[in-house]
C-alpha cells in the first residue's frame, strides 16, 4: 500500500497496488520514497522500511524471479509459462506472468472452432503465401503455418505465417498499436 502522488509528494490518496511492484525511484524524503511504478502508470509514496533495491540484471532468464513486462511486479519464474523450448532443450518463459496472460488471452478457441480450422488448414507439401507478408513457401517444409484467432471473441480468423501471428501477439492484436507501429516507420521515412 502507499499514496498515489499525481501531482508530488504531497498529495496522498490512499491507493493499493501488486505485491513486489518494480518501479522507478523518484524522490527520496524522510522515511518515505516516491515511486514510479511502470505497471499501474502513475507514481507512489511509499514507506521506505517496505521498499528494497533490486538489482533488475538479476532477474529474468537464469534467475530465480522475473519481472512481469505487464505488471511489472518481481515474481518467481514458476508464476510464468514456458513458450518455447529451444533446439538445446532450453525452455524460454512468457515475458508476462499467468496473471497478466489472462488479460492478454482472453478467451482461447472451443474445440468445436478449432476442429472446423484445423479442417482448412493449408495441406502439407503445398506451395502456401501468407495473406500479411506475402512470403510464399512449402508448408512444413520452409514456411509454418499456425491458425490466428480473436482473442477476444474466441474466432478463428485465417492461417498465417509464424512470423506474422508472433508479430499480431507482440502488438497485442490491437489496431492502435498497428497504427502507432506505421506512423513511428512514417516519421522515421521523413527523417532519411
Amino acid at each position: 500500500m502507499g499514496f498515489a502522488c499525481p501531482e508530488g509528494i504531497q498529495d496522498t490518496t490512499r491507493s493499493y497496488f501488486p505485491p513486489n511492484s518494480v518501479g522507478v525511484i523518484e524522490v527520496e524524503k524522510d522515511n518515505e520514497i516516491q515511486v514510479f511504478l511502470p505497471g499501474q502508470r502513475t507514481s507512489f509514496v511509499v514507506p521506505r522500511s517496505e521498499t528494497i533495491v533490486l538489482d533488475v540484471t538479476q532477474t529474468g532468464k537464469g534467475f530465480p524471479n522475473i519481472i512481469c513486462n505487464r505488471c511489472f511486479a518481481l515474481k518467481p519464474e514458476e508464476d510464468f509459462n514456458v513458450n518455447q523450448t529451444d533446439a538445446k532443450g532450453n525452455k524460454t518463459r512468457r515475458p508476462s506472468c499467468r496473471e497478466c496472460r489472462v488479460d492478454i488471452d482472453r478467451r482461447a478457441m472451443s474445440a468445436k472452432v478449432r476442429a472446423a480450422a484445423e479442417r482448412q488448414k493449408p495441406k502439407p507439401n503445398t506451395l502456401w503465401q501468407c495473406p500479411i507478408c506475402r512470403k510464399m513457401g512449402i508448408v512444413g517444409v520452409n514456411v509454418k503455418v499456425v491458425i490466428d484467432h480473436d482473442h477476444h471473441g474466441g474466432r478463428a480468423r485465417d492461417y498465417l505465417c509464424d512470423s506474422c501471428n508472433t508479430g499480431l501477439g507482440r502488438f497485442m492484436n490491437s489496431e492502435n498499436l498497428l497504427h502507432n507501429a506505421l506512423a513511428y516507420l512514417a516519421d522515421w521515412e521523413i527523417r532519411r
